[in-house]
C-alpha cells in the first residue's frame, strides 16, 4: 500500500484490484461462499471473494508510532506485517489513527485454539486479526468459509475477504501459530450490534473442516458520529443511459457511493469500468469492492477519511452496458446449440457431461484490451421452456473463469447443471457482459 501522496498505481495491479472488486460482488451474492479452481493447465481465475488476495503487491509499512501502539497490545505484534501488506490506503490510515480494538477470546477445538486478538471497525466495515494455534504441526490451515451472526444468531450478510500472506517470507512464521485476518463488508441496511459472532470453518492436509464460533464485544463509541454523508443527486447521460450518483457516505475505513440507474434506459448497465475518486491534492482512492443491483449499486472505495481532502470528486469514462432486449442467451442443451445470443461475442466452445452434473464452456471473444475483468456471464438461476426456475448445480466449488494467454481477447466462463430432463431450450439470464458505452465524466462530493 502507498501513502496517499504515492498515488501512480501499477496498470497490472490496477486490473487485479479489478477483478478482486468482481469476485465480492459473487461472494455477496451467494452469501460468503467459496470456489475451488477447476483442475486445468491453463491460467484460471476462480470465482473467490478474495479483495485481499492481492494485498501482498503493496508495500507501504505503518507508521512507527502505530507499530509502537500494536506492540504494547498483547496479541497483536505480528499483525503488523499483516497489515503493510494491505492494499487499501484507508485502512493504514485508520490504523494510524488508533481504529483498532484489542478482544482477546479464544476457542478450542480439536486440539486446535483459534483467538481472536483484535478488531477494527467502523459503521460498516470490520477487519478481524486472529491468529490459530496447532501444536506440535507446522501444517497450514486455510479458511474454507466465514460468516457473521449475532449474539441471537441471526447472520449478518456481508462480503468477505480474507488475507493469504506468506508468514515464512515476512519473518512471522512460527511453528504451531499462524496469523490470518478476515474482512467483512456490511451490505445496504445492515449494521453492527453490540456483540457479534465470528463463525470460521478452518481446513487443511489433516484438518477436517474444523468450525469455531467466537463471540466479542465491538466498542462501537470507538467509531461513533464519525459518519459524514453527502447528497449528490447528479445525473449524467452516457450514449443516451442516465446515470444518477445519488449520494456518498464516508467513515473511517470505507466510502460508500451510492449509484442509480434510471428504469427507462433502454441498456442494462452492469458495472463501471474505470471510477475512482480523486481529492484536491489529485490522490487517487480506488474502488475495493461493490453490491450488484439491477438498477441499484454502492460502490466501495478507500477511505481518504483522516486526510480530510478540502475536495473529492468521482471520475471515469466507461461502463459496461447491453440493450435489455438482448440480455437472455438460450441454448438447446440436449443438441448442444446455442439458439439465441446478444451478439457474435459469446460462442458455445464445449459441452461436457460429468458424475453428477453437466459442464458448459462459454468462450467470450471481442473484450476490449483495457477491460481487465474476468466474467461471469450469467446468473445462478435458468429457466426451462415451461418457464420453471432451476439453479445451477449444487457445488459452489466449480463456478469459474479462465484465460488462455494466448488468445488476448478472450476468456471462458463455465456453467453448470445438475442432470436433469429439462424441458428445452434454456433460458440463461446475462448478469454481465463486455459490451459498453462511453463518455468522460467528473461529479462532485466535496
Amino acid at each position: 500500500m502507498r501513502r496517499p501522496v504515492e498515488q501512480e498505481m501499477d496498470a497490472e495491479i490496477a486490473d487485479r484490484v479489478e477483478q478482486a472488486i468482481w469476485d465480492g460482488i459473487k461472494q455477496g451474492e451467494h452469501l460468503n461462499k467459496a470456489f475451488r479452481k477447476q483442475r486445468r493447465k491453463r491460467l484460471a481465475s476462480v470465482i473467490t471473494a478474495s479483495v485481499l488476495l492481492f494485498a501482498c503487491l503493496f508495500t507501504i509499512r505503518v507508521s512507527p508510532v502505530f507499530a509502537a501502539m500494536v506492540s504494547d497490545i498483547p496479541g497483536l505484534q505480528k499483525f503488523v506485517k499483516l497489515i503493510n501488506h494491505s492494499y487499501d490506503k484507508g485502512v493504514r490510515l485508520a490504523l494510524d489513527n488508533k481504529l483498532v480494538q484489542p478482544v482477546g477470546v479464544s476457542e478450542e477445538h480439536e486440539g486446535m485454539k483459534l483467538t481472536v486478538q483484535g478488531i477494527m471497525a467502523d459503521e460498516a466495515r470490520m477487519i478481524v486479526f486472529f491468529d490459530v494455534q496447532i501444536p506440535n504441526t507446522d501444517e497450514s490451515v486455510q479458511i474454507k468459509n466465514t460468516s457473521l451472526s449475532d449474539a441471537s444468531g441471526k447472520a449478518l450478510v456481508a462480503m468477505s475477504s480474507y488475507n493469504f500472506l506468506d508468514e515464512q517470507n515476512e519473518g512471522i512464521h512460527k511453528a504451531d501459530v499462524q496469523h490470518k485476518t478476515v474482512d467483512f463488508q456490511l451490505l445496504e441496511g445492515e449494521s453492527f450490534p453490540d456483540e457479534v459472532k465470528l463463525n470460521i470453518e478452518l481446513t487443511g492436509a489433516s484438518v477436517n473442516k474444523t468450525k469455531f464460533n467466537v463471540t466479542f464485544p465491538i466498542d462501537k463509541s470507538r467509531f461513533s458520529e464519525m459518519k459524514q454523508e453527502y447528497v449528490l443527486k447528479k445525473t449524467i447521460e452516457m450514449e443516451g443511459q442516465k446515470i444518477t450518483f445519488a449520494k456518498a457516505v464516508i467513515s473511517p475505513l470505507r466510502i460508500s457511493l451510492y449509484v442509480d440507474y434510471d428504469l427507462n434506459n433502454s441498456m442494462q448497465i452492469f458495472w463501471p469500468g474505470d471510477i475512482r475518486l480523486v481529492d484536491d491534492k489529485g490522490n487517487v482512492w480506488n474502488q475495493t469492492t461493490g453490491s450488484m443491483g439491477k438498477n441499484h449499486q454502492v460502490f466501495q472505495f478507500e477511505s481518504p477519511y483522516y486526510e480530510e481532502p478540502k475536495s473529492l470528486t468521482v471520475e471515469g469514462s466507461w461502463f459496461r452496458a447491453l440493450d435489455k432486449a438482448k440480455t437472455s442467451v438460450v441454448m438447446d442443451t440436449e443438441k448442444g446449440k446455442l439458439l439465441q445470443a446478444p451478439d457474435e461475442k459469446i460462442k458455445l466452445n464445449t459441452m461436457s457431461s460429468m458424475n453428477t452434473y453437466m459442464e458448459l464452456d462459454f468462450a467470450i471473444k471481442g473484450i476490449d484490451l483495457e477491460d481487465h475483468m474476468m466474467y461471469t456471464l450469467f446468473d445462478s438461476e435458468f429457466t426451462d421452456a415451461t418457464g420453471k426456475r432451476y439453479k445451477t448445480a449444487d457445488n459452489d466449488k466449480l463456478m469459474s473463469t479462465y484465460v488462455e494467454t494466448s488468445k488476448p481477447g478472450e476468456q471462458h466462463s463455465m456453467f453448470y447443471l445438475d442432470h436433469q430432463a429439462y424441458k428445452q431450450p434454456l433460458t440463461f439470464t446475462i448478469m454481465n457482459y463486455p459490451s459498453y458505452i462511453r463518455s468522460p465524466y467528473k461529479v462532485n462530493i466535496k
